[in-house]
């Protein structure tokens, strides 16, 4: 009905902020481009994903933080900074993609801060962010075969081994194998115990 307050969710949901024992996901802001810049402009950070261009280019991430914000005004998914609770670091970047056929999760963290558990973290926060407050029926995520690592965190934060895709992903015209991870909310759900709540 016209003119009816929004569901609660719904008003939560446009800028969400969630939290974890050692960390703060919120979506970034124009402050948060120059820790950005500096860490995605790292040859192992793009080498890790599909979409980071290698040289990264000058003023791409304040580009990425307003193209974020405008998919978030349009409903169309969430990117999440991610910051240690203590200092307020910003440590990675981890986003969801809602599509109506699939919605999908991707994620980076500095290569500083590798090894510290922060992505498997931040990952099953945002999973249950996509299931108790998105609603969404389920989720996907990918990595590239020679990163094993980033399967590593897939499945320590919920995600189910699906596959490989032979070169099923790209990046700069070179075609790699992909990895395929799934989950349904109710996989998820039933599977809560097996692994540590943040």
């Amino acid at each position: 009905m016209a003119g009816s307050p929004a569901p609660t969710f719904l008003l939560l949901m446009k800028r969400p902020i969630l939290k974890t024992n050692r960390l703060i996901l919120r979506p970034p802001v124009l402050e948060d481009a120059p820790a950005i810049q500096q860490y995605v402009s790292d040859r192992r950070i793009a080498e890790t994903t599909a979409l980071i261009p290698h040289p990264y280019p000058e003023g791409g991430a304040l580009e990425w933080i307003r193209r974020s914000e405008i998919t978030l005004r349009e409903g169309r998914g969430v990117d999440f900074s991610i910051l240690l609770r203590g200092s307020g670091e910003l440590v990675g970047v981890v986003g969801l993609i809602d599509r109506d056929v699939e919605s999908s999760l991707g994620y980076w963290i500095a290569v500083p801060h590798w090894g510290n558990g922060y992505a498997t973290e931040a990952v099953h926060r945002v999973i249950r962010h996509a299931f108790n407050a998105r609603r969404l029926p389920s989720l996907h995520a990918y990595h590239f075969a020679h990163n094993p690592a980033s399967g590593r965190v897939m499945q320590k934060a919920g995600f189910l081994y699906e596959g490989v895709e032979p070169l099923g992903s790209s990046r700069e015209g070179v075609r790699y194998d992909r990895v395929c991870y799934g989950v349904t909310a109710q996989q998820w759900r039933d599977n809560l115990r097996t692994f540590s709540l943040v």
